[in-house]
C-alpha cells in the first residue's frame, strides 16, 4: 500500500520507522504547523520522502497535492489539525487515527493526563477510521494498557509512546488484508474532555487527598507540574503520595500538619493529608521539603476577602476625608 502519515513527535516518528522497515510504500509526511519537537522531519529526510507543512490542511491546494501522490492509505499519529469531508476522501481506503484513548470514552484532547486524574487503572489504545465527528469513527482496533496506583504522567506517556507503533501496524495489517472489522461507537454513553489550559494546573486543598494525588501525578514532568503558593510565592509540586488506608479527619487545607525527614511534608486536604515529596520554588532548584508544621500552602480566601474588604473600607475613608478638604 502507498500510505501518507500525518503526525507529530515521538509517537508519529516510531510508527514511521515501524512502517518503513516492515516494507510499506510510503510517500510522505505531513507535519503539525507547529511541530513539538524535530524528530519527525528529521526522520522523514532520513528516509528520503516528502514531507508537507500545510498551515490548513483542509485547503483545496493542500488537497490537489494529496491526491497527486494517489496514498491508498492515510495515516494520522498525534496529528492536530480538524479534518473535513474533501481531505477524508482522498485516499480510497480512508483516513485512520491512532488515538490513546478507550474510545468511546476518553474523546478530545490530553487524554492521558485526563485518565490519570480520574484514577482510571488502564488507558485505552484506539485505531480509527476518522468522520466529521471529533473521534466519533468506527474502531478497527483496540487495546489497554495498565495504569497503576504510582505511575505518573511520564511513566504512562512513555508506554503509550512505545506501544503506539504495534497499534498502527496491527490496524495497517487488517486494512491490507481485508480483515478489518468497523465496530460502531455509540454516542451514549461516552465521554469528551477538551485541551488543558494554562491555570488547570492550580491545586484546591479542600479537595480530598485521591483527587489531589491524582491530579499531582497526572500533570508533572514532562507536563507542567501542578501548582499552589506558599507566603505568596509559586510552588510547583511534582511528586506527591497518597495511601487510601490514611485517617480522615477534620483540620485546616492547605495547612502543614506534618514533617518526615528525608521524605517530604504531609498537607492536610480536605478529608484526610497527602505527602508533598518533591517542590520548586519559581526560580529555583527542586527540593524535598522541609517547610514548618502548621505553615499554609494556597490562598486563604476569606482571609484574602477580609483584607480586601478592609482595604475597601480604608479607601472609602482616605476619599470622604479628600473630599472634605477639597470642599472646605
Amino acid at each position: 500500500m502507498k500510505i501518507l502519515l500525518f503526525g507529530d513527535g515521538p509517537w508519529a516518528t516510531k510508527s514511521l520507522h515501524s512502517l518503513s522497515q516492515a516494507g510499506h510504500n510510503l510517500v510522505g509526511t505531513v507535519l503539525r504547523k507547529n511541530p513539538t519537537d524535530p524528530e519527525l522531519i528529521e526522520a522523514t529526510k532520513d528516509l528520503g520522502l516528502q514531507s508537507f507543512q500545510p498551515p490548513n490542511v483542509n485547503n483545496a491546494d493542500f488537497i490537489a497535492q494529496v491526491i497527486n501522490l494517489q496514498p491508498d492509505l492515510n495515516l494520522s499519529v498525534s496529528y492536530d489539525q480538524i479534518l473535513q469531508h474533501p481531505i477524508l476522501e482522498s485516499a480510497p481506503m480512508g483516513f485512520i487515527n491512532f488515538h490513546a484513548g478507550k474510545l468511546p470514552y476518553y474523546r478530545g484532547r490530553n487524554v492521558i493526563n485526563w485518565a490519570i486524574i480520574n484514577g482510571e487503572t488502564e488507558i485505552g489504545l484506539t485505531g480509527h477510521y476518522i468522520d466529521e465527528g471529533i473521534d466519533t469513527g468506527d474502531i478497527i482496533l483496540q487495546k489497554t494498557l495498565p495504569i497503576s496506583w504510582t505511575d505518573t504522567y511520564g511513566d504512562v506517556l512513555r508506554r503509550v509512546i512505545d506501544e503506539f507503533p504495534s497499534l498502527v501496524m496491527e490496524t495497517v495489517t487488517l486494512l491490507e488484508s481485508g480483515k478489518a472489522k468497523r465496530i460502531h461507537q455509540a454516542n451514549l454513553p461516552c465521554t469528551y474532555f477538551s485541551k488543558r489550559e494554562a491555570g488547570d494546573e492550580w491545586l484546591d486543598w479542600t479537595d480530598n487527598s485521591l483527587k489531589l494525588y491524582n491530579k499531582i501525578r497526572a500533570i508533572t514532568r514532562p507536563a507542567p507540574g501542578a501548582r499552589t503558593l506558599l507566603d505568596n510565592k509559586v510552588v510547583t509540586i511534582w511528586r506527591a503520595f497518597y495511601g487510601p488506608t490514611w485517617p480522615s479527619y477534620i483540620a485546616t487545607p492547605g495547612q502543614i500538619v506534618g514533617r518526615n525527614p528525608g521524605e517530604g511534608v504531609l498537607v492536610k486536604t480536605g478529608d484526610s493529608v497527602i505527602l508533598i515529596q518533591e517542590v520548586q520554588l519559581e526560580g529555583e532548584d527542586c527540593i524535598i521539603p522541609n517547610w514548618k508544621i502548621g505553615k499554609r500552602l494556597g490562598l486563604n480566601l476569606l482571609q484574602y476577602l477580609h483584607q480586601l474588604e478592609k482595604r475597601v473600607s480604608e479607601l472609602e475613608k482616605y476619599t470622604q476625608q479628600t473630599s472634605s478638604i477639597t470642599n472646605y
